[in-house]
């Protein structure tokens, strides 16, 4: 495991929180958005969003290789100065407040639309906060060990439905790819790697990871990771009904889950995903909420954070009911708002502060 000491987690924990976190959006948001935009090739798009994030975790890896014991939002406070470096730290907050009430959002509008349609949404709400409150309350250690033993269930599923998906995929759908699908592959870059970038958020609780020494080491496992899943979940679904009806449903993935069936007989499999589904919304949203604690902290420069749990679940909820009016809103405020802004938080800022800490020979 790696650990120093109990309470703190290690690099490798810290990115299997990242990794798990990811797989929510990636699956709702990227099949859909890579079939429109790169049409049959879209399973190649992965490949293309690779040398943006290695670039990220070296960009990580070099803020952090004297700055061992820092957090991030300490960093842009270091490199910034007081005044400009809080208010970064104050429009990341809003950001993050707002993302964490997004997932909730989301997390409720898929079981609305897929198992429980006559359901009041607050239920969804509740349920969802109330777990994330208790988890987030005991602690990163907790979470990430409880998330770590999941992440690795959760893979084995993944890979066992995937490979129950090969025989329905039709190699018409994924080929021919010539060189024209170039330039739509690099658009692609924008839906994947809003998603991706998140990888910099798990440093904002970066004191408490305590060997960020391996931080390019386990990224770098992780990007592999990525490739492999991402390219395996978009074979799933564009192999197997195509880029035309893929861009045009809301869960291509539960939908292709549903074309599996075993020896005629077992159907329904769509169910296990979906299980897992709530996990790993559980994960993106206890992962936005405890960065959402750790800005605080760096901004009031406090040392402990669990007395601002309650207003961040509160916030959550205010956030996840006014966000937006239906599931057609919330898909447009996801492309044309919050995937850009993802993008220059988690990685253009990152990218800034590594320039600016150079040059003042802080980092």
């Amino acid at each position: 495991m790696m650990l120093a000491s109990a309470d703190k987690i290690s690099a490798r924990q810290a990115i299997i929180i990242f990794l798990t976190a990811q797989c929510s959006p990636i699956i709702r948001i990227v099949p859909r958005d890579v079939s429109r935009i790169a049409g049959r090739a879209g399973w190649l798009a992965p490949l293309f969003s690779m040398l943006p994030f290695i670039c990220l975790v070296y960009i990580m890896h070099l803020l952090f290789k004297k700055q061992k014991d820092a957090s991030l939002g300490e960093l842009y406070i270091k490199v910034f100065g007081k005044v400009i470096g809080r208010v970064i730290l104050a429009f990341f907050l809003v950001w993050f407040l707002i993302l964490t009430g997004l997932y909730v959002r989301y997390f409720a509008e898929r079981f609305l639309s897929a198992l429980l349609p006559n359901t009041a949404p607050v239920f969804f709400y509740v349920t969802m906060l109330a777990t994330v409150f208790y988890a987030v309350r005991g602690g990163i250690v907790n979470l990430a060990r409880t998330v770590e033993y999941l992440f690795y269930l959760f893979t084995v599923i993944f890979v066992v439905l995937f490979v129950l998906c090969i025989p329905n995929v039709q190699s018409i759908n994924l080929l021919p790819v010539a060189q024209y699908d170039i330039i739509p592959l690099i658009k692609t870059i924008k839906p994947i790697f809003g998603i991706w970038g998140y990888f910099s958020l798990v440093f904002f609780f970066g004191d408490e990871i305590n060997d960020k020494e391996h931080i390019r080491r386990f990224g770098l496992q992780g990007a592999l990771y990525l490739l492999m899943t991402c390219v395996m979940l978009l074979i799933q679904t564009i192999g197997v009904y195509g880029h035309t009806v893929i861009q045009r449903i809301p869960l291509p993935y539960i939908v292709a889950i549903k074309s599996i069936s075993l020896l005629d007989t077992i159907e329904r499999i769509e169910s296990i995903a979906l299980a897992f589904w709530v996990f790993i919304d559980f994960t993106v949203i206890s992962l936005f909420a405890y960065v959402v604690i750790s800005v605080l902290k760096s901004i009031c420069s406090l040392t402990e954070g669990k007395n601002f749990v309650s207003p961040i679940v509160l916030f959550a909820l205010i956030f996840a009911f006014f966000l937006a009016n239906d599931r057609l809103e919330l898909g447009q405020f996801s492309e044309h708002i919050g995937l850009p802004v993802n993008i220059i938080v988690c990685f253009v800022m990152p990218a800034v502060l590594l320039v600016v800490g150079k040059l003042r020979k802080i980092i």
